[in-house]
């Protein structure tokens, strides 16, 4: 039997990802960090921008979700379609909690210069296990100041 601590003490964050192999390696570096999934998402490897935004009405909509993982090898997918997407959820959705985004593949390029062009609050991260620690150290924040009921800001440095 897996015991689990009080949900008051998880702080969880959930994932959107492409493809099944890219989920379990996000989920097992997260958990490696100490992190605990509240769900995950694979987009597929055609969503478009709005199949992503899409995406995030569902993941959000679990209010255990205190930060959002993305997670995105680019081969079929282009990067600047999923950047789109996620700007346009964070917009649309009037997001509050943090998003990190880790993008790797077809268009990349374009992508980090539309997510640093939004002026939004989504961490971009090159890597995935400074992904991995950076959302599992914001989603421990959330959730503390939610167990608190404390409303917590984000901004981003310059």
């Amino acid at each position: 039997m897996i015991r689990r601590p009080p949900r008051s003490t998880l702080f969880p964050y959930t994932t959107l990802f492409r493809s099944a192999g890219l989920a379990m390696a996000t989920m097992d570096i997260i958990k490696l960090h100490g992190g605990e999934p509240a769900n995950f998402l694979d987009v597929g490897g055609g969503a478009t921008a709005e199949q992503v935004t899409e995406a995030f009405k569902i993941i959000t909509s679990d209010p255990r979700v205190h930060a959002i993982l993305v997670n995105i090898f680019g081969g079929i997918m282009r990067c600047d379609v999923i950047a789109e997407g996620i700007i346009a959820a964070a917009e649309v959705l009037k997001l509050k909690i943090p998003i990190v985004v880790r993008l790797q593949g077809t268009q990349v390029d374009d992508a980090k210069a539309l997510i640093a062009a939004s002026n939004l609050r989504i961490l971009a991260c090159d890597n995935l296990d400074e992904a991995a620690k950076m959302v599992v150290k914001l989603s421990t924040i959330v959730g503390l100041a939610k167990s608190a009921q404390v409303d917590v800001k984000f901004q981003l440095p310059i």
